[in-house]
């Protein structure tokens, strides 16, 4: 994949068919729910931020909070939408970048949600959270498979404090239902045609389980959530 599309709007107005694809067929997001729910009220206001199907949205809204979905892409939007009816629910949508947020926009939320979605910003991971904790937003519950300095972060805001800090490995695999589609879905995070030895590589990498042609993955999932001291 090329490094500097995956951060760009008319990426994820593409990637949704993938998105759909990969959220189809694996439970990544069911530890980082039951986490969500150790940790999360009801009744409070929360922005989510890059809140792709609404996976994470849809349970909070259902327990009595108020979310904001934080959702620039076009496709994805209309992919929120479509699910929120599904799952018979009311979301508000924000179409904005997190970068176009005032610091006074995000102070009017108690808490911050980011799930994969900070590294993507023009900030960065660090940059984010700066941001957020610079705007003395309560809270902010942060998933991210990237690395950062948590020291660095703590030292200059110690107002915040590290509630709950995990890491795990999550599976996260791909099942495409036949191999043109496998070649389809790596042709376009290459942004071109394949190889015919990466597609030979590609096919031994596919294992065919349950009718579908398995790229088996894990990933490491980290945890953060911090709470300002008031």
């Amino acid at each position: 994949m090329i490094a500097t599309e995956i951060k760009k709007i008319s990426y994820w107005n593409e990637y949704v068919r993938w998105y759909k694809l990969w959220r189809e067929h694996n439970s990544y997001h069911e530890p980082i729910k039951n986490f969500i729910f150790k940790f999360i009220q009801p009744k409070i206001k929360i922005l989510d931020i890059g809140a792709g199907d609404g996976v994470l949205a849809f349970p909070l809204i259902k327990i009595g909070n108020y979310v904001t979905a934080l959702e620039p892409s076009q496709t994805m939007q209309e992919y929120l939408y479509e699910n929120s009816f599904n799952h018979g629910v009311k979301l508000k949508i924000e179409p904005r970048r997190f970068e176009d947020l005032e610091s006074s926009e995000l102070r009017e939320f108690d808490l911050a949600l980011a799930c994969n979605s900070l590294h993507l910003t023009d900030y960065g991971i660090e940059g984010s959270i700066v941001k957020l904790f610079s705007s003395q937003i309560n809270s902010v519950f942060l998933v991210t498979e990237k690395t950062f300095s948590i020291d660095k972060i703590s030292s200059n805001y110690p107002e915040y404090s590290l509630i709950f800090n995990h890491s795990y490995i999550c599976e996260s695999s791909f099942a495409y239902h036949s191999l043109d589609e496998a070649f389809e879905h790596w042709q376009f995070k290459y942004k071109r045609e394949l190889f015919s030895w990466e597609k030979e590589n590609l096919m031994k990498s596919l294992c065919f389980e349950k009718d579908h042609f398995w790229l088996k993955d894990h990933a490491f999932v980290n945890i953060f959530y911090w709470r300002r001291i008031k």
